[in-house]
């Protein structure tokens, strides 16, 4: 199968003082073996370099398993997710016009809906362009003053067929919502979240390839993942991960 379209990049940057959500383990990159040490080690005139990396599984552009959540302890970790949830058709819609600090629900993602021409699909994601990223990477509002999803939009968009959604925010939910009703949800229905994601306003209102692969990690409570957005220039592209 041949795959054509437009490739767009929805992950952020990882680097050392990159923002972490409040509480969570800041990210750590130091060299570990540089060419200098390493050619001089050898001796032969070849040399090589290595970085450390330490982070947080829920740091940069990540997937929160259901684990994460659910107190259950049968519930799934990050290696158990399965891919066909991490390479899926996907929609993104529009809600940046919701104000900071605020809770969307279903009538906004079914007024989003009707706008574009969209439907939320079995197996589908559903991506949420709020604009948060683009307003306030990089600054102190970044983790605080993004919207969110209300329980009723969670459970809208889940009993549509979603299984799997994310925002260009720190979190679904909005950060003066204590009781996390997104995030509750998620929790209650086995369903995962991507968080931190960007470049969003590139797909709103489109229909598109989601691809979102998380690492391998046994037994991990997310991932950071590189999630990239296949915009298909004819008929879309039918995924079949058995073939």
């Amino acid at each position: 199968m041949k795959l054509s379209g437009k490739i767009i990049d929805l992950s952020q940057e990882i680097y050392q003082g990159m923002p972490v959500y409040p509480g969570h383990l800041k990210t750590v990159i130091w060299t570990h073996a540089s060419h200098e040490e390493v050619g001089r080690q050898l001796g032969t005139g070849f040399s090589y370099e290595t970085r450390g990396i330490m982070f947080c599984d829920h740091g940069p552009t990540h997937i929160d398993s259901v684990s994460h959540l659910c107190t259950d302890p049968d519930a799934p970790p990050v290696d158990k997710i399965p891919l066909e949830y991490c390479v899926t058709s996907a929609v993104c819609l529009d809600v940046s016009d919701i104000p900071r600090k605020t809770q969307f629900g279903r009538a906004k993602i079914e007024a989003e809906l009707k706008r574009w021409h969209l439907d939320i699909r079995k197996g589908d994601t559903v991506l949420f362009y709020t604009a948060h990223y683009d307003r306030f990477y990089g600054k102190p509002e970044y983790m605080t003053d993004y919207p969110g999803l209300d329980r009723g939009a969670t459970e809208f968009i889940i009993d549509q067929g979603c299984i799997n959604f994310g925002v260009d925010s720190p979190s679904p939910d909005m950060w003066y919502d204590k009781t996390y009703p997104c995030h509750t949800v998620c929790s209650e229905r086995r369903t995962t979240h991507i968080e931190n994601l960007c470049n969003l306003d590139r797909i709103v209102g489109k229909r598109f390839t989601f691809i979102a692969l998380p690492l391998k990690i046994r037994g991990g409570t997310g991932s950071p993942l590189r999630v990239a957005a296949v915009v298909h220039e004819g008929e879309e592209v039918a995924w079949d991960l058995q073939s």
